[in-house]
């Protein structure tokens, strides 16, 4: 009765011995009770299925292999995937409770079935020798039996440390996350009212011919919440702002100087960038469109994702977890403790990348996505540039904070340097095309609202953007294009585009089904994307926690959110500080076109909101 929580104990201390004996007392004690708990659930459950006959004993035989196999088959394998535990953050967001039982995890892969057999052989054995071992009569069976459900609902309602430490036992973290799935479920609690990132079923790709314009890798580098105007975007030999590391680097970089995210959600922007569709697309087509990697994956390049964001925020990890890498890491595999918000430190993913770099096989395409300038920032006063600074977030402490935040771009800058400098020095580098972006910006007050996610104003869209390109990397034409879009209006849509492009297969026949979707046009390529573009933090890959949407038409940007009656009109060029609401008809014919857009979109009222009907015909 006591091996289910001694194999809880011995698998948790092979994965993470380290980690438990740095606890402090308090974790140390809570990891030990937990173990008690762990130890009567498995007891009572055990004993209630280890009489040798009778129909209730076959039940209860049946629910505890079921119990042992999932808890330790998929947590096991959950931590061998993702350098952690599936708990609650994992679970709540999925409206697919069979999924979330078995943790949404890719059954193809060895660690996954290794995991899942292992366990589900030793439930098997244990309820074999539990019948032959210990005498239970039947009216202690029955008395037993009758103890079932409260330990169950013991363990899917006894608080857990499922977060960062994850100073409970790895069993009951897993029945904690279910519990909390089921009270979502039936509308007990309410934390997670709107759909988060689902599992991608992504369409296949036929065998694409890439016909690149000129021999060459390309790495993709994406940012976190990083504003235009902090970063030096343009050569800048007395650079002053946020990204003095990188601006020396790269001298010859073609800048891209009115660059903008089609939307202020990370989720939301990661979507655009890699499948290069409309955000404004239906759900089924959103989770089916293949990505950046399957689509060079298709063309015979080797591929890599390497991130410090926490992917187990709003279930995030599934939108990659599917994707054909050869060198692949996130945040938790980085640092099991990574805070969920601002990620491991951008210096891990950054020693990752140089330590593996040598190991892609030309041609690659490779995507390094940092993390730590997300709120709450990791900020180190050592390296802080920019005072006075302060973390407080008062009103009037507005501008202090806001030094804070570049003290914070300045500390992510040094680490994106080194792995560009690493780059730019290796073999491969003189071959490799380097794209730089961040998913969105960052609000400080200029219209009400700070940080993200809460409006379209070009604060929260108006991102650095350029890309660097070693000598004959580029075909002549294909330089003159991007040096052309400097001062020109450009979207996130388009430098999707531009992937496809730089790696061959824009024009290749069997690309033409796919690209046929794109709105985008390759930077590379003189046409511009000259219609309305959609500008949304709703989509069906996230639903909108806070609904605001719009379009942009060449400098004209339509924005409203949620409590608006009408769309704002703004011209970005003329007024760059968007203080100046020109009004819907000068806007026109955009604000009808968003009219009819959006009101199949998610509309969504958090609890505690009132309810509109705003966004709806």
């Amino acid at each position: 009765m006591f091996v289910p929580t001694a194999w809880v104990v011995s698998t948790d201390l092979l994965r993470r011995a380290h980690l438990i004996a740095a606890f402090d007392a308090p974790h140390r004690k809570g990891y030990l009770a937990s173990l008690v708990e762990s130890w009567l659930f498995w007891t009572v459950v055990l004993l209630a299925g280890s009489r040798r006959r009778g129909a209730a004993t076959m039940v209860m035989s049946g629910v505890f292999v079921a119990l042992f196999t999932l808890s330790m088959g998929v947590e096991g394998a959950f931590h061998g995937f993702y350098n952690i535990y599936l708990s609650m953050d994992g679970q709540i967001h999925s409206k697919s409770i069979p999924w979330s039982i078995l943790g949404t995890l890719p059954f193809s892969r060895p660690v996954v079935i290794a995991n899942m057999l292992a366990a589900l052989g030793l439930a098997a054995a244990l309820v074999t020798l539990g019948r032959r071992l210990l005498r239970v009569s039947r009216w202690p069976s029955r008395v037993v039996a009758l103890f079932v459900p409260a330990v169950v609902y013991a363990a899917g309602t006894v608080p857990v440390s499922y977060r960062t430490l994850q100073s409970t036992p790895f069993d009951m973290i897993y029945f904690h996350g279910l519990g909390a799935l089921v009270r979502e479920a039936l509308g007990i609690t309410h934390d997670s009212p709107d759909l988060r990132v689902q599992r991608r079923t992504p369409e296949p790709v036929p065998r694409l011919t890439p016909r690149p314009a000129r021999p060459r890798n390309v790495l993709f580098v994406l940012q976190e919440s990083q504003r235009a105007d902090v970063t030096c975007t343009e050569p800048d030999p007395t650079c002053k702002l946020a990204t003095r590391f990188t601006n020396p680097l790269l001298p010859d970089r073609l800048p891209l100087l009115q660059m903008r995210s089609n939307a202020s959600t990370t989720a939301i922007s990661i979507s655009n960038l890699w499948s290069g569709v409309r955000p404004t697309e239906s759900r089924e087509l959103l989770h089916a469109v293949p990505l950046i990697w399957d689509y060079a994956h298709a063309a015979g390049y080797d591929t890599a994702y390497w991130t410090s964001q926490n992917l187990m925020f709003g279930n995030a990890r599934l939108y990659v977890q599917d994707i054909p890498v050869s060198h692949r890491c996130v945040g938790t595999d980085l640092d099991s403790q990574a805070d969920l918000d601002t990620g491991a430190y951008d210096a891990l993913v950054t020693d990752r990348v140089i330590a593996e770099f040598h190991e892609l096989t030309e041609p690659f395409l490779a995507v390094v996505h940092y993390s730590n300038v997300h709120f709450p920032y990791v900020y180190d006063e050592s390296y802080a540039p920019f005072q006075p600074a302060d973390e407080d977030k008062s009103a009037d402490k507005n501008e202090l904070f806001k030094n804070y935040y570049k003290d914070v771009v300045y500390l992510s800058d040094m680490a994106v340097a080194r792995m560009i400098k690493h780059v730019r020095e290796s073999d491969a580098g003189k071959r490799t095309v380097i794209v730089y972006t961040s998913d969105h910006g960052e609000s400080f007050r200029e219209h009400w609202q700070l940080g993200h996610t809460s409006s379209l104003y070009d604060e929260e869209i108006h991102v650095p953007g350029w890309i660097d390109a070693p000598p004959g990397t580029l075909a002549p034409e294909e330089e003159a294009s991007i040096k052309a879009a400097k001062d020109e209006l450009v979207w996130h849509l388009d430098l999707s585009t531009t992937f496809f492009d730089l790696l061959g297969f824009w024009d290749d026949p069997a690309f033409a089904p796919f690209r046929a979707r794109m709105m985008g046009h390759p930077l590379t390529r003189r046409e511009r994307t000259l219609a309305p573009v959609p500008l949304t933090n709703c989509t069906w890959v996230w639903e909108c926690a806070f609904r605001n949407w719009g379009m942009m038409q060449g400098p004209l940007k339509l924005e409203a959110r949620e409590w608006d009656n009408e769309y704002h009109c703004f011209n970005v060029l003329d007024d760059p500080d968007e203080q100046n609401n020109l009004g819907e008809q000068a806007c026109w014919p955009m604000p009808d076109l968003a009219r009819a857009t959006y009101h199949v979109m998610p509309i969504v009222t958090p609890p505690g909101r009132p309810a509109t009907e705003w966004g709806k015909k």
